[in-house]
């Protein structure tokens, strides 16, 4: 069952900036990196004279080692603390970042993907896990959350796009090491779990690590499938393999295709800008909004215009309207990652936060190495606009599928979620 959405915070539930201010931060670095590597991969990708096959394997393969480790970080933060996971991965993802234009070829590009991308996504848990843990889920919180780290991604895709147009891939890669490394630091000033947050809020006992403690464990992989038997985590992983494929759209074959008709670097990091600035106005409307209508039911209005936004891309000619269109998935993005964040966070106990996050993120990534190699697999086939229109055809009729099971569950008219 879905709990009714959470009310305001009272005074009771007051949370210090010491607390909150480096959380944001931490957002703002990490919650936008995949829409700025996926401005520059592309072209990277297309410099190196890959075929459309192997630029999807290069673009997936940002997923792969996500999709078997995800969980074991989740399990990591719930058992150590989500900063200390963060700090350590932000470390491979600067590293790994500024290796990439000393390494011009195919095979190391993949091999620099995968650690890049671990790095991105398990930091990424850990700052939405911090949410869930020391602020409860409240939709008024993630929010806000969502709302700074759409601020970065409003900042970042012209600063990454220009230094493209101005330095090529050095250029590009230098600018992302740096922000890999300021939300390394960002992350390294998050006070400990509990300080600075409401006096009713208990620290979470951190255990001292032992080697044999950073090693996968089963148990940890069979607690996380468990939280699948509630209705809340089952809808929010349902729904977020719906909204991956036009978010794996937009980070792969969508800069291709605006390449191949001529925008440049810096046009198309200013629409990434454009969709990002949206969707940070859009997301301080959660908070309010899912007081009044059903969060089951937001959600499930906005993932669909998010993938039909991407679908419809080869239809679109002049600038203005692709601007207008990416504006418009924009603002859905902006609804339904705090929607998706505050439901999973109110599914699960504290114990559970980081390790329910994982799983999300598990299923999101599955999606982001399926859906570029699939798009890319199409393209050799009927060509990269059809590619476009099969991805949203799929991605519609999960979603349909996806509201006649909630129309018909008893747990979320219960729930009133």
């Amino acid at each position: 069952m879905i709990p009714p959405a959470a009310p305001h915070p009272g005074p009771e539930e007051r949370y210090a900036w010491r607390l909150q201010a480096p959380i944001y931060a931490a957002g703002f670095f990490n919650g936008n990196l995949f829409n700025l590597v996926a401005i520059v991969m592309p072209l990277w990708a297309l410099s190196l004279d890959a075929s459309p096959l192997m630029i999807g394997i290069i673009l997936g393969s940002r997923q792969a080692l996500l999709i078997f480790l995800a969980i074991h970080g989740g399990a990591l933060m719930d058992r150590f603390g989500a900063r200390s996971v963060i700090v350590v991965m932000g470390l491979i993802g600067v590293v790994s970042m500024a290796l990439f234009p000393l390494f011009p070829f195919v095979a190391a590009a993949v091999a620099l993907q995968m650690l890049s991308g671990l790095s991105e996504s398990v930091s990424w848990i850990g700052v939405q896990a911090l949410v869930g843990q020391a602020m409860k889920g409240n939709p008024t919180h993630t929010g806000r959350m969502t709302f700074v780290a759409r601020i970065g991604g409003f900042l970042g895709p012209p600063l990454i796009g220009g230094a493209w147009d101005l330095w090529a891939a050095p250029g590009a890669f230098a600018a992302l090491t740096g922000w890999v490394a300021a939300g390394l630091v960002s992350a390294w000033l998050v006070p400990a779990f509990g300080v600075g947050a409401a006096e009713t809020a208990a620290a979470t006992p951190v255990e001292k690590a032992r080697l044999i403690d950073l090693l996968p464990r089963p148990s940890d992989y069979l607690e996380t499938l468990r939280l699948m038997a509630s209705a809340g985590v089952a809808l929010v992983v349902i729904a977020t393999v719906t909204r991956q494929m036009g978010s794996g759209v937009q980070a792969t074959f969508y800069v291709v295709w605006l390449d191949r008709i001529d925008i440049s670097g810096a046009a198309i990091g200013t629409l990434f800008s454009l969709s990002s600035a949206l969707s940070a106005v859009s997301a301080l409307v959660v908070g309010p909004l899912a007081r009044r209508v059903s969060r089951t039911w937001l959600l499930l209005f906005w993932v669909l215009v998010s993938i039909l936004c991407m679908a419809v891309t080869p239809l679109l000619g002049p600038y203005w309207l692709i601007a207008a269109v990416i504006g418009l998935r924009g603002v859905a993005q902006g609804f339904n990652l705090p929607l998706l964040i505050s439901i999973m966070a109110q599914s699960v106990g504290p114990q559970d936060q980081a390790k329910a996050v994982a799983l999300r993120i598990t299923v999101n990534r599955i999606n982001a190495l399926v859906v570029p190699v699939l798009m890319g697999a199409i393209a050799e086939v009927g060509g990269l606009e059809y590619s476009f229109y099969v991805v949203g055809a799929i991605g519609t009729a999960c979603l349909f599928g996806l509201a006649a099971w909630v129309a018909r569950s008893p747990a979320f008219r219960a729930g009133g979620g």
